[in-house]
């Protein structure tokens, strides 16, 4: 039910308006205020469509905020723009029965009728929006279709409250985004605050731009007072890999037309402003704002994006300043914070070195840590360390840090005066250069240009009034070095020159240290060696000494070693022993395998002396050595002419040098190598020639005198050797002699007594014998006469072969030699036992040479010696076993068990004279000839051996254990073999058997002699 009359009407009016108010102050939210208004405004006003519409604070057009359509809207609505223009123009309200009856409006309505009416949102004389309603609800009792008067009084009433609230509205969500602002402010201010370390404050900076626009990128550039330009601060978003390799110039980017005017700038439209750059076609709209800190300029904070339509508001670039003044603030915390940091680091540093340099003396380790330390406290891309040395004259490079593309510097030495570097050593004042490239005092200015290099600093390293060295430092950017930085400098070089003096003072002194322990070793070594020479008198054993501790590494320590020794009788050197490994492998493990920290320098020698003597010394390199013959002559080498000058010689170019002889000193195949003398009262008996073929060590000077040294030392032992060799030969001689003659006088009575009985008994022997023979032959058959005469038959011949024997014992053995093959010789001899070896069932075992030996003997002779040793051997085999015939030959062993013989003759016979053998070599030593080859002839039995008390006296004329036995048969063995120059030797096993071995020598026959089977 409506009223009808004015009061009730108002009553009414007044009611909707209260209703109204009270449903749109109910909430400050300026959405939810907009749609109750629309809403209201119909419903109160029975308008088929409300519009609010809103002013845009920064396009300053209406905005539709809310509508709201009863009874499917009213089309007459579309009209509602230009109407709603035209009120806030005229900030008046407007009635319109019919739209269509106002030109304006006419074509944007239909057919239907129009009503119209809208008013203006005033608040505080301003408009902030407009309110219109469109199309009627028809009411009852045939209420017009239009809009009246009242309404429109209705709606201005009404439009004021609404006003009211949406400036609420408005002023509640401007604090609370204010609020909100100042949150995010502060929260950034915390994040940016919270570091200290620049590049983290930067880092914070940038996100909180993020955060607080709400933006893709931002970026925040520093500003270089020094060089005027803008460089990379931090970034964060897609483009920040780019902005990191961007080039900044002045005058060319909103970024440095910012910088240069100090004043922020919004772009809305970034290409059509004159600071596009053609490398960011994709940027729509910027914001930039200078970081100030008071006037100074301290870099420029940016943010832009890419999407299409997005702005920056004049509220965005308010909020970037306030985030530029905080970063400002933690910007310049962090450039404080930054300093005291570093001036903490230099006061550390500058403590670290002192400590370093009192407390190591290692002077390499005190230049690197310099150079370290400069380059990472001052921010330099090169430092370097150059010390002069009094030998070269020179300023030499010791260290150097920095970036590696610098580090291959291409000067290593520098002459006083010459460069910066030379400059600032002679005149002891530190000097800078601001461009390095452009300075022609700078030395290397091509290679300056080339890297980089601009600023450098180059600070004397004194030490009172004279430099030692100079610091050399450089940074590729155009910033001078401040006095902080060459007071820093300055202390580093000072320490650096007291380290230097403390190191060659302690060098000096160690020096004279390791001379002392170095003479200190060098005569504990001589004396070790002296006593281990001392242990021997034996030449070959003195000489692999010798030669042991020429090469042992804990001795003289060379690869290799040959001694020669003089024989002057020919006037030649000759090649005694050579003592070298063939490989620097092969000395490590021989020397390795004697060491041991329990054995001293003596045992070690000694050991390994006896183990060559024992061995054999290495074959090929020995072989070579005794191969030398080298004749005392100036023109035949520098082996001959160390001897000759009686001095010693190294020789370090061998293949060049002329006085090297390819026969002798050429076989060597090195190219170091030296000679010394072995020096005996003030002559020389020998020559040592030493090389280190294998570790490829230099033979020094001082090698060089210790070896000479020791050389003296070794020749007075060589000669005390052959000296008391000699005395030991000539005591065999006269034993000998002694021996000898005894031997002759009891001989001679033997042979006077022997030749008397053979005398008186032979002639009746004969007649005994003939007839005893005779009878036997009468007798056959008869018994026991034939058998009584048979066995006086058998006694008369062995008395006959007693008679024949001890003839041939009062006779010299003379063999008449002659080219014999020995295989054949034997089988000859086993053939006359073919029959006997069968019958005592006797194993035969041949283990001869390969080749078979021929040599000069007296077939007649050798055949008897070996009849006698066969037929001893199967009388002890008289029920079976093994017999065993072996040759052989060999090298050396023979000559030395001769050698031996001939001093431990026996007492009771003669020794036979030893017939001269052709190109027999002579052993100074013995004044004898030793044959260099021999051939071991051995014949074995399994007999049970020889009781060990009678072993002594088998070779003793007249000595048997046999019944029917002489005792002449081994006796005359050993005087065929002794007359051949050789000799027997007696191995004897008890309970299993005995092997005699006749050592017979091996000579050449002259051409022409003939082989005697």
């Amino acid at each position: 039910m409506f009223p009808h009359t004015p009061a009730e009407q108002r009553l009414e009016e007044l009611s909707l308006l209260y209703e109204a108010w009270r449903a749109i102050s109910a909430t400050l939210d300026l959405g939810r205020i907009s749609e109750l208004i629309a809403r209201t405004a119909a419903t109160t006003l029975r308008a088929r469509t409300a519009i609010l519409r809103l002013a845009d604070g920064d396009t300053g057009g209406l905005r539709v905020a809310a509508r709201f359509d009863a009874d499917g809207g009213a089309p007459c609505a579309a009209a509602d723009g230009p109407v709603a223009e035209a009120v806030r123009r005229e900030a008046a309200p407007v009635l319109l029965p019919d739209l269509r009856q106002d030109a304006r409006f006419a074509a944007l309505v239909g057919s239907e009728g129009a009503p119209a009416l809208c008013a203006p949102l005033v608040h505080q004389g301003g408009v902030l929006g407009t309110l219109g309603l469109y199309g009627r609800v028809g009411g009852a009792r045939g209420e017009p279709a239009t809009f009246g008067e009242a309404d429109l009084q209705l709606l201005m009433a009404f439009s004021a409250q609404a006003a009211v609230a949406i400036e609420n509205a408005r002023l509640f969500a401007a604090t609370e985004q204010r609020a909100t602002e100042l949150s995010t402010l502060r929260e950034i201010g915390q994040a940016i605050a919270a570091r200290l370390e620049l590049p983290a404050v930067l880092e914070a900076v940038v996100a909180g731009a993020l955060q607080l626009l709400g933006s893709q990128y931002a970026q925040i550039l520093l500003w270089d007072e020094a060089t005027q330009t803008l460089r990379y601060g931090a970034a964060v978003g897609p483009e920040a890999d780019r902005v990191r390799v961007q080039v900044f110039e002045l005058g060319r980017g909103i970024n440095e037309t910012v910088a240069l005017t100090r004043q922020p700038m919004l772009l809305d439209d970034y290409k059509a402003s004159p600071y596009a750059l053609p490398e960011f076609p994709d940027i729509v709209a910027t914001i930039t704002t200078p970081v100030l800190f008071g006037d100074r300029l301290l870099g420029v904070l940016h943010s832009h994006s890419s999407q299409p339509g997005k702005r920056f508001t004049p509220d965005d670039l308010r909020r970037f300043q306030l985030l530029a003044t905080q970063a400002a603030i933690a910007i310049e915390n962090a450039r404080l914070f930054e300093e005291a940091r570093m001036r903490s680091a230099r006061l550390n540093a500058l403590s670290e070195l002192s400590r370093t340099v009192t407390s190591s003396l290692d002077l390499q380790r005190v230049f690197d840590y310099i150079v370290r330390a400069a380059v990472h406290l001052l921010a330099l891309a090169l430092a370097r360390v150059y010390v002069w040395q009094e030998a070269t004259g020179l300023l030499h490079l010791r260290a150097s840090a920095g970036a590696p593309d610098l580090l291959p510097y291409p000067r290593e030495a520098f002459k006083p005066g010459e460069g910066v570097v030379g400059a600032v050593f002679s005149s002891l004042t530190a000097m800078t250069i601001t461009d390095a490239g452009d300075d022609p005092a700078y030395a290397e200015q091509a290679w300056a240009r080339q890297v980089g290099v601009k600023s450098v600093a180059v600070i004397p390293l004194r030490l009172g009034e004279r430099a030692v060295g100079v610091l050399s430092v450089s940074r590729r950017a155009h910033r001078p070095f401040d006095p902080d930085e060459i007071s820093l400098l300055t202390s580093f070089a000072q320490h650096a020159a007291i380290a230097i003096e403390n190191a060659r003072l302690f060098q000096e002194s160690e020096r004279l240290a390791q001379d002392n322990l170095l003479r200190l070793r060098e005569i504990s070594i001589l004396n070790e060696i002296g006593m281990a020479m001392q242990g021997t008198m034996h030449l070959d054993a003195l000489l692999q000494v010798i030669l042991t501790g020429v090469t042992f590494g804990g001795g003289l320590g060379f690869n290799r070693a040959i001694l020669l020794l003089v024989d002057e009788s020919r006037r030649v050197l000759e090649g005694r022993m050579g003592v070298g490994p063939s490989s620097g492998e092969e000395a490590a493990r021989v020397w390795g395998a004697l060491e041991s920290p329990s054995r001293s320098l003596r045992e070690v020698i000694a050991l390994r002396a006896a183990h060559l003597l024992r061995e054999g010394a290495d074959a090929a390199f020995d072989q070579m050595a005794r191969s030398l013959v080298v004749p005392l002559r100036p023109d035949a080498g520098v082996l001959a002419l160390t001897a000759l000058e009686t001095r010693p010689f190294r020789i370090a170019e061998a293949r060049r040098d002329p006085r090297v002889h390819p026969e002798w000193e050429g076989r060597l195949d090195v190219e170091e190598f030296a000679c010394v003398p072995l020096v005996a009262k003030g002559k020389v008996v020998g020559v040592i020639a030493v090389d280190n073929k294998f570790n490829g060590k230099p033979i020094t000077d001082e090698d060089l005198e210790l070896l000479s040294v020791f050389a003296t030392q070794a020749g007075l032992a060589v000669e005390s050797t052959r000296l008391h060799t000699h005395l030991e030969e000539a005591s065999r001689e006269v034993q000998r002699s002694h021996h000898q003659l005894l031997h002759q006088e009891r001989l001679a009575a033997l042979g006077e007594m022997a030749a008397h009985v053979v005398h008186e008994i032979r002639n009746p022997l004969v007649s005994i014998g003939g007839f005893a023979r005779r009878l036997a032959r009468r007798l056959v058959g008869r018994e026991p006469e034939g058998q009584y005469a048979q066995i006086i038959a058998r006694e008369v011949d062995r008395l006959e072969r007693i008679v024949r024997d001890v003839q041939g014992m009062s006779r010299q053995v003379r063999p008449a030699l002659v080219a014999t093959d020995l295989h054949t010789l034997l089988q000859d001899c086993l053939v006359l036992f073919a029959e006997r070896i069968a019958e005592q069932r006797v194993r035969l075992r041949l283990d001869l040479d390969e080749k078979p030996p021929v040599l000069p003997l007296d077939p007649v002779q050798l055949k008897q010696a070996m009849v006698n040793l066969l037929a001893n051997a199967l009388e002890v085999m008289a029920d079976g076993g093994t017999l065993t015939i072996a040759t052989r030959v060999t090298r050396g062993e023979g000559g030395q068990l001769v050698d031996q013989s001939i001093g431990l003759l026996g007492t009771e016979e003669e020794s036979e004279p030893i017939v001269d053998l052709p190109n027999r070599p002579v052993d100074e030593l013995t004044d004898r000839q030793v044959p260099e080859e021999w051939v071991e002839l051995s014949v074995s039995d399994t007999g049970g051996g020889i009781p060990q008390e009678i072993l002594d006296e088998v070779f003793n004329p007249f000595f048997t254990t046999k019944e029917a036995g002489t005792g002449l048969g081994l006796t005359l063995v050993r005087r065929i073999v002794r007359a051949h120059g050789g000799r027997v030797e007696v191995e004897n096993r008890p309970g299993e058997g005995v092997t005699f071995r006749l050592w017979l020598p091996m000579a050449t026959i002259p051409h022409g002699g003939a082989v005697a089977a």
